[in-house]
């Protein structure tokens, strides 16, 4: 292959980052990346355990005289978020990710999400295991996957191959930080079998396009719009002017990422007096608008006639679920300035025939709190008629004001860079959460500086990738 950063980066934590930015492993398609890994394990002479989800686990001894410490783990996800551009020709099936390498040191994807998340994960634990001159206790590095998607290889995996009861997590965005604390998550999708009628009237597409999306967690408290949202506070108002019948609704491609764009079809009496509407109430939002979200205009335009629509009452229950479903920040942190306590994220809406489905993300590092979020939701599926249908539940990770591996990153950091370390809790999702909760022991979780993750902007700064790679390989090496 033509490596992008092998002249300015010739690490091989870079060489590996490149190879597997050519493997398509969004969520859910993670085979061929254990496929690598294993294969990885295999020329290396090193012990691995894959299981049936593509969870993979790789084993190295320690290093001369350091047989007797007890392991070390190191743990990141395969899997990535596959956003890209409306004009970006991409099959995240099938294509590998374009990179393109910036003067400024900051790598990008041609159109599409990078991969950074937790592409640094992955490329980090393959130098380490393939450097035989790093002095180490035993590691067991756990790659798991759909991570994006709820946490699900991480619930899944059988820890009982495991031993390590001190966890290194590769998976944050900001250099020089530590988290020791995350939010637990759980997630539900809303369902309604439309009743229909046949067709008739004048049919009208609206597009909503624009916005900046975002991490359903690290953004959820930047203000940055939620595309489906904005289309339900455009519907709602339209059907107060003149009733319609919806015909499809889609929009979203993750439920862990604020939804950047969201198309809905209706049939209406006057579909030029709609359009006029339509563009006046945008107009109203984008004035409301952050800086990030400057760019939302309104697309209208025709589509093909369906030879049904739904009846005035499940659209009417629809734009009900759009008003009434609990969504961005619902409690910010009593105990932690700035910190997002709970939060709810509408992320996918998808219309099939005469169904409709809508995932939501909801997240809270406090467990009551996290129940009373559950109980907003089936008050909201009683009140609108929609199906909830509640699929899993990660628990949170608890700050322990005992740890070493803090410590340890405090010191080390400050030693390398001349900077203190911070520690912070986060409301993101991590997996820290269910691996403690299934091994027990110490966790903190580190990264490079990364932004816009979860969106075509995503960005990795690659000279952070280095200083965050030798800091592991130190704290490895005390």
């Amino acid at each position: 292959m033509n490596y992008v950063l092998k002249d300015r980066y010739p690490e091989e934590v870079f060489r590996y980052f490149e190879e597997i930015s050519a493997i398509p492993r969004g969520s859910g398609n993670e085979k061929g990346i254990a496929d690598y890994l294993c294969a990885f394990a295999s020329e290396k002479g090193l012990r691995f355990v894959r299981d049936a989800l593509h969870n993979v686990a790789i084993f190295k001894a320690a290093s001369a005289g350091r047989e007797n410490e007890p392991a070390v783990m190191l743990q990141g996800h395969t899997d990535m978020v596959c956003e890209k551009n409306g004009d970006t020709v991409h099959d995240f099936e099938k294509d590998g990710i374009k990179l393109i390498l910036g003067e400024d040191g900051w790598l990008r994807a041609d159109g599409t999400t990078l991969g950074g998340d937790d592409g640094f994960a992955v490329a980090t634990m393959l130098a380490i295991l393939s450097d035989d001159s790093l002095s180490h206790p035993a590691l067991e590095c756990l790659f798991t996957v759909q991570e994006e998607t709820g946490l699900g290889g991480a619930s899944e995996f059988d820890y009982s191959v495991l031993s390590a009861r001190k966890i290194i997590n590769l998976d944050t965005e900001d250099e020089g930080t530590a988290v020791a604390s995350c939010a637990g998550s759980m997630n539900l999708t809303f369902t309604l079998q439309a009743d229909t009628v046949p067709f008739a009237g004048n049919i009208l597409k609206l597009s909503l396009l624009g916005l900046s999306g975002g991490h359903s967690g690290t953004d959820i408290d930047k203000g940055r719009a939620n595309s489906i949202r904005l289309m339900g506070r455009v519907l709602n108002m339209l059907y107060r002017k003149q009733p319609f019948n919806l015909i499809s609704l889609s929009g979203g491609n993750k439920r862990n990422a604020i939804p950047r764009e969201c198309e809905a079809i209706i049939s209406v009496q006057d579909a030029e007096g709609a359009i006029v509407y339509a563009r006046e109430l945008v107009g109203q939002i984008r004035a409301e608008m952050s800086s990030s979200d400057a760019g939302l205009h309104l697309k209208t335009g025709k589509a093909p006639k369906p030879e049904t629509m739904f009846t005035y009452k499940d659209t009417s229950r629809v734009l009900s679920f759009l008003a009434l479903i609990p969504n961005g920040v619902i409690a910010m942190s009593n105990s932690k300035e700035g910190l997002v306590e709970t939060s709810s994220n509408l992320g996918v809406v998808r219309t099939e025939g005469n169904k409709i489905d809508f995932s939501v993300y909801a997240r809270s590092s406090v467990e009551p709190s996290m129940d009373y979020t559950l109980c907003m939701m089936e008050r909201v599926e009683k009140v609108t008629g929609l199906q909830m249908t509640f699929e899993d539940r990660a628990p949170g990770w608890a700050f322990n004001p005992k740890s070493e591996l803090q410590k340890q990153f405090v010191q080390c950091y400050e030693a390398l860079y001349g900077k203190e370390g911070k520690v912070e809790a986060i409301h993101a999702g991590l997996e820290c959460g269910i691996i403690l909760e299934k091994m027990g022991g110490d966790a903190i979780a580190i990264g490079p500086d990364m932004r816009d993750i979860h969106t075509p902007d995503e960005r990795l700064n690659l000279d952070s990738v280095r200083r965050l790679y030798r800091l592991v390989v130190k704290m490895l090496a005390e």
